[in-house]
């Protein structure tokens, strides 16, 4: 079954891709894999990300590196990430995903990670400050053919360029489309972000700014969209309540269907158990406790009995123990029902 009836809806050109609608998995370092790409394209993802990937590991022959561009059957729209502080690395990092990968719906290049350790590689929201490099990255990867969708953040008044010079010099290099996060790099992900800044450059770019940050309500979404924004990317929010994708499918006026705008609890149980089991079969058990507990604290929102479930599923290490709680979850569910007088 799929989220919203899209029979009723063009699909959108964004970006130099089309999608179903304008709402986007963000990249997200450590969560974004295959399998969380799928589950969240099931919850009616317009597109999704990889993970950030390093252009000097793809060319290191990193495993690693390269199992970030498996794709699984059913994903939305993939746009890979790349990340690099030099525009010869990331041209050749390209060219390998182009070589190990179905060919990608568009590529992001990231000039909006704060932590030091890509910045120490003259990576990341460092290009913010390195203008002309960052223009040259464009530039050269637009030469595959492929939408480019660089990520910044806002630049600092003591930065070379202010943030909509920067995004002026990025469009006219080749991007297709630019993520703006409204918070500076020295904020890292504290404080709150700029949302006039993206609606802002909406206007300026009109059908060119996809808002980032701070969207943890369908209402936020619909105030960026409603400012002009072609796009919006979900992060930490949808991670927070993975229903929040529907949930504003459903508050930006489509058709979803009722199952996913009031989920049951045997729903999204067996959402959860399908998303564990295509984890352990792509990562390993390890990475599917860690993947389900990561979700199990956003699902089954105002469910007597969740407190409880999550107290008893967080310090289990195996796969097989935690699936068994989620299967037999409704007995906490129960259980508290009958110490809160609610059974009859």
């Amino acid at each position: 079954m799929t989220v919203f009836s899209s029979s009723i809806r063009q699909p959108l050109e964004i970006g130099g891709v089309s999608l179903s609608n304008p709402l986007l998995l963000a990249p997200l370092a450590g969560v974004t894999i295959p399998p969380v790409r799928l589950f969240f394209s099931g919850l009616g993802a317009g597109a999704v990300h990889t993970e950030m990937i390093s252009c000097a590991g793809l060319l290191r022959n990193q495993n690693k590196s390269e199992r970030m561009l498996s794709v699984l059957g059913g994903e939305a729209p993939v746009v890979v990430q790349l990340f690099s502080g030099d525009a010869e690395t990331l041209v050749k990092g390209a060219e390998r995903v182009v070589s190990l990968m179905h060919k990608p719906a568009a590529i992001s290049i990231n000039m909006a990670c704060p932590m030091p350790k890509v910045l120490k590689k003259g990576a990341g929201a460092r290009l913010l400050e390195r203008p002309e490099i960052a223009f040259d990255m464009v530039r050269k990867l637009s030469s595959f053919g492929l939408p480019v969708w660089p990520k910044i953040r806002k630049c600092p008044s003591a930065f070379p360029l202010d943030t909509g010079a920067f995004c002026e010099g990025l469009f006219e290099a080749g991007a297709k489309m630019i993520a703006v996060h409204g918070r500076t790099p020295s904020q890292r992900y504290a404080g709150e972000a700029d949302v006039s800044l993206p609606i802002a450059l909406a206007g300026r770019f009109p059908g060119k700014i996809c808002a980032s940050g701070d969207v943890f309500t369908p209402e936020r979404s619909a105030e960026y969209l409603g400012g002009g924004c072609a796009a919006v990317l979900l992060a930490r929010g949808a991670v927070a309540d993975p229903f929040l994708f529907p949930r504003t499918l459903a508050f930006l006026g489509y058709d979803v269907h009722n199952i996913y705008r009031n989920p049951s609890p045997d729903f999204q149980v067996s959402l959860l158990l399908d998303f564990g089991e295509s984890v352990c079969a792509e990562s390993g058990p390890r990475i599917a406790v860690l993947m389900v507990k990561r979700l199990l604290s956003g699902m089954f929102k105002g469910i007597p009995g969740i407190g409880e479930l999550r107290r008893a599923a967080a310090h289990l290490l195996s796969w097989t123990d935690l699936r068994g709680i989620l299967e037999k979850c409704e007995v906490y569910f129960e259980r508290r029902e009958e110490h809160s007088g609610y059974a009859s």
